[in-house]
């Protein structure tokens, strides 16, 4: 409409009697106003159909509480509260003075029992050649054997007792057990820890992370029918707080073992990669569930689609870059993308951004938002 109004204002001064503007009226009406530039994408393919939306809830897969297994003063802190921590990474150094010494204590126990037991293995075998040989008696053969027992009986227990000293020294370095992110500490440097201390901290797997939602029986019958089809047909995808479809997409892991009476529910347990750390276990998400039918649906980004009284449409870049109104036929959202049911075909470009600049059958600049698209066009 400008377009046209700033083509005719030099023709009406002209009829006015001003020469200057008759002069120019000619060269004026000649010229164009710019292509506006958009942005463009080619219409692709999605074999999803049927997206059901349910309420989801992030948890962590994994998540342990840290303890104090022996007592001592807390010498260091090996982290950041909040910091990702890895498995084997040392978290807490407690005073292991005393356990060094426990552990000396027990070796010398050892080194004791090894050598009052090769004595008694030495009476041993002397008694049992004099009785063989009918030079002792009996019982001084028993009393030679027991003692050997005795002494055997003894380094096992001092054996057993230098294990679990030695336990107690390891775990006065108190290490990750798994990787996640590590919350508040309860006890800072200086302090004096017991295995009465209480949890000191907790670690939470964030990556991957569970999601879960009650799916009704109906619907888990009508798509899919069995958990195996389940597992191998759906489309699993969050739909976050600001309204955004997260990147990653999910995988069914299990069905719960029984459906709420009270809702004749299923709930469903999926696993999503969490690489960023976008996911936060507690928090709620829409979940976007769909099953892949095997077939294909025009697809293109929901920012393409507009709707006036007659329909929904699309604007198509045709030859000479110019923009044509397509009507078309909405059918669901999933991941991202709406298909298109009918009038448009996959592999045609629309525009996806700035709409409101276009003409229909007035030229565009397009601004290609795939750039192997841009060097197929020129070519």
């Amino acid at each position: 409409m400008l377009q046209r109004l700033f083509r005719f204002i030099p023709v009406v001064l002209a009829c006015l009697g001003i020469p200057a503007y008759a002069a120019h009226a000619a060269e004026m009406d000649g010229m164009a106003m710019p292509a506006p530039f958009v942005a463009v994408a080619r219409a692709t393919v999605t074999d999803a159909v049927d997206v059901k939306r349910y309420t989801g809830h992030i948890s962590t897969t994994s998540s342990v509480d840290l303890v104090a297994r022996v007592s001592g003063e807390l010498l260091r802190v090996g982290f950041e509260e909040g910091d990702l921590v890895t498995e084997g990474q040392v978290l807490y150094e407690l005073d292991d003075t005393r356990y060094q010494a426990e552990v000396k204590n027990a070796e010398a126990r050892i080194a004791e029992s090894e050598a009052k037991l090769a004595y008694a293995r030495q009476r041993h075998d002397r008694a049992k050649n004099l009785y063989d040989s009918r030079a002792d008696t009996r019982e001084a053969f028993d009393s030679a054997e027991s003692e050997f027992k005795a002494f055997q009986a003894a380094l096992l227990a001092a054996e057993a007792q230098l294990i679990s000293v030695r336990d107690d020294l390891k775990n006065t370095r108190i290490i990750a057990p798994i990787t996640g992110k590590i919350g508040v500490t309860a006890y800072t440097r200086g302090n004096y820890l017991t295995p009465n201390s209480g949890v000191i901290a907790t670690i939470v797997q964030v990556d991957p992370l569970r999601v879960s939602f009650a799916m009704s029986n109906k619907d888990y019958l009508a798509l899919f029918g069995s958990e195996a089809e389940l597992k191998a047909r759906s489309l699993i995808q969050l739909r976050l707080a600001d309204g955004s479809v997260y990147e990653h997409e999910g995988r069914i892991k299990f069905l719960d073992n029984q459906a709420s009476q009270k809702t004749d529910a299923i709930r469903v347990f999926a696993e999503f990669d969490n690489p960023d750390g976008k996911l936060v276990p507690g928090s709620a998400v829409t979940v976007l569930l769909a099953r892949r039918n095997g077939g294909t649906h025009t697809a293109v980004m929901p920012s393409a689609v507009m709707h006036d009284a007659g329909s929904a449409y699309v604007y198509v870049l045709g030859d000479d870059n110019q923009a044509e109104r397509r009507d078309i036929v909405l059918g669901f959202a999933t991941g991202g993308l709406q298909t298109v049911l009918s009038g448009l075909e996959p592999g045609e470009i629309v525009v996806v951004d700035g709409t409101h600049k276009v003409v229909p059958g007035s030229p565009i600049e397009p601004d290609y938002v795939d750039a192997a698209l841009a060097e197929g066009r020129e070519g």
